[in-house]
């Protein structure tokens, strides 16, 4: 029998020069590598701490995202982000019922958050997403595998939440949209949540506000 509900944290395997790469020059590599261990460990620690559903790690490389909290991961596999995001969502969704994926770029993204994700997919929802200011998003939930979701998409363009509902509502999909949120790419993003005072006191000295 499948358990129930499954969170995947779909992220980047954290290198020197390879991770947050949008951020320099206003940061310099290592605080680079540093905010992005720093935004992992958030939600991993979070993650760890619940016990309504089970998590799982898939990176770049076949490691572990954060080897001190004792987690283990699986790797991603496919030729662009869309295909390695699908990947990821049909492998779990072979012992869940329900799969939830999440970024780690995303301070706001709460565990209430998820917890309503699922919630939400367990009505007749088809898909959840959890939009970003940026036209992105940084949650993506659903019940059954949507390749099509994933294919022919702008990634890393303002238009990827628009294209994403586009193909979903083009093939009668019922989608939930979550409460929009920021998430970190850029040092504008980490100064509009510092501005907004919605940026935790560990992440404060990253941001380059006077």
């Amino acid at each position: 029998m499948r358990k129930q509900n499954t969170v995947i944290l779909f992220t980047k395997f954290p290198k020197i020069c390879r991770v947050k790469t949008r951020l320099w020059p206003d940061l310099n590599h290592r605080e680079c590598l540093e905010l992005h261990k720093s935004l992992t460990t958030n939600i991993l620690r979070q993650l760890k701490h619940s016990n309504k559903y089970n998590f799982v790690t898939y990176t770049t490389a076949h490691n572990s995202p954060s080897p001190s909290l004792g987690i283990k991961s699986k790797q991603q596999y496919g030729n662009n982000l869309g295909m390695r995001m699908h990947h990821a969502i049909t492998q779990e969704l072979k012992y869940a019922q329900r799969v939830i994926l999440i970024g780690s770029d995303c301070i706001q993204l709460s565990i209430q958050s998820i917890e309503t994700a699922f919630d939400l997919l367990t009505g007749q929802n088809d898909i959840t997403l959890g939009p970003t200011q940026d036209g992105g998003y940084c949650l993506i939930g659903m019940k059954k595998p949507c390749k099509f979701i994933f294919e022919n998409i702008a990634w890393s363009t303002p238009d990827v939440l628009n294209q994403t509902l586009y193909v979903s509502r083009k093939k009668s999909k019922r989608i939930h949209l979550l409460e929009t949120v920021h998430d970190i790419d850029t040092i504008d993003d980490l100064n509009e949540l510092k501005k907004l005072n919605k940026l935790p006191a560990w992440a404060e000295k990253f941001a380059r506000t006077h």
